[in-house]
C-alpha cells in the first residue's frame, strides 16, 4: 500500500494533486490511497504516525496549525527519514537548500510555475524510491499492505495459532505467515534477528537491551523474548552497529 499525504489547506491545489497522482498510477498495479490534511490539530500528528504501509508526502508551506516545513521536521525527528517528502508552495524565497538537505526533502515545487509536469515528474521519482526500499507484504483486514522494513520494531510468533504478529511503533498486525516463513524472507537484511524460536527483532530500532532479564528495549516497547543462548550473539550483532549514545547492553 502506498499512501500519497497531501497537507494543503486549499481544495483546487488538493483536486489538482489528486488528479496528478491518478494521472501517474493509472497505468500502474499498485494498491494506493490519498489522504488529505487541510489544517493541523492535536491529531493530525497521531493519525499520520497510524498510517501502515509506504508514504509520499505533498507539502504546503502555509497550513493553518502548523507549515508543512514543521511537519516535516517533527515527521523526521519521529523518525520516519525513509518516505519522500515534496514541498509545493507559492512562495519559492522561502526555499531554503540547507533545510531541504537537512530534511532529505525530494524537491521544492513552485504552485504558478510549471507546476503540474514538475509534480508529475517528481512523483514519479518519489516511486521509484519507495520501490527500491524493502518492505514486508502481506493481507491485513482484508487489505494488501506494504510495510517498510524501517518500520519494523520486531515479529512475534503466535502461540495459538500459525500467525504472526508484526509490532511497530502505533500497531500490532497479526498476519497468516509463520515466524519461519518470514525469517527467509527477511534472511538477506542484515536488520533482522532471530532472537527466540518465536521472535526476529530489528536490530536497528533496538534502544536497549537487559541480558540478566533476557529484555529487549525499542524505547518504550519491549519484548522478553530473548534466548539465553541467542544473548552473546546479539550483544556481537549490536556491537558491529555504529554506536548510539541511546544504545545500552547490560
Amino acid at each position: 500500500m502506498v499512501n500519497f499525504i497531501i497537507y494543503e489547506d486549499e481544495k483546487k491545489f488538493r483536486e489538482k494533486y489528486i488528479s496528478i497522482i491518478l494521472k501517474i498510477i493509472g497505468g500502474m498495479k499498485i494498491a494506493y490511497r490519498i489522504l488529505e490534511f487541510d489544517k493541523y490539530d492535536r491529531n493530525t500528528a497521531v493519525n499520520i504516525k497510524k498510517i501502515v504501509g509506504k508514504k509520499i508526502y505533498i507539502l504546503d508551506i502555509e497550513v493553518p496549525g502548523k507549515s508543512g516545513l514543521d511537519l516535516a521536521r517533527e515527521i523526521r525527528n519521529n523518525g520516519d527519514w525513509e518516505s519522500p517528502m515534496i514541498v509545493v508552495t507559492t512562495h519559492e524565497q522561502l526555499k531554503d537548500t540547507a533545510f531541504t538537505s537537512k530534511m532529505l526533502m525530494l524537491d521544492f515545487i513552485s504552485k504558478f510555475y510549471n507546476c503540474e509536469n514538475s509534480l508529475y515528474d517528481t512523483l514519479k521519482l518519489a516511486l521509484e524510491i519507495i520501490e527500491k526500499n524493502q518492505s514486508l507484504n502481506f493481507q491485513y483486514n482484508g487489505e494488501l499492505l506494504q510495510i517498510p522494513y524501517g518500520d519494523i520494531l520486531y515479529i512475534e510468533k503466535n502461540v495459538e495459532d500459525l500467525y504472526s504478529t508484526i509490532v511497530t511503533k502505533t500497531e500490532k498486525m497479526k498476519i497468516k505467515k509463520t515466524i519461519s516463513s518470514i525469517e527467509e524472507e527477511l534472511s538477506q537484511d542484515p536488520r533482522f534477528f532471530r532472537t527466540h524460536r518465536s521472535c526476529i527483532v530489528n536490530l536497528d530500532k533496538i534502544t536497549s537491551v537487559e541480558l540478566r532479564k533476557c529484555v529487549i528495549h525499542f524505547g518504550e516497547i519491549e519484548t522478553p523474548l530473548l534466548s539465553r543462548d541467542k544473548k552473546s550473539e546479539l550483544k556481537i550483532r549490536l556491537g558491529k552497529k555504529p554506536p548510539l549514545k541511546k544504545e545500552v547492553v547490560k
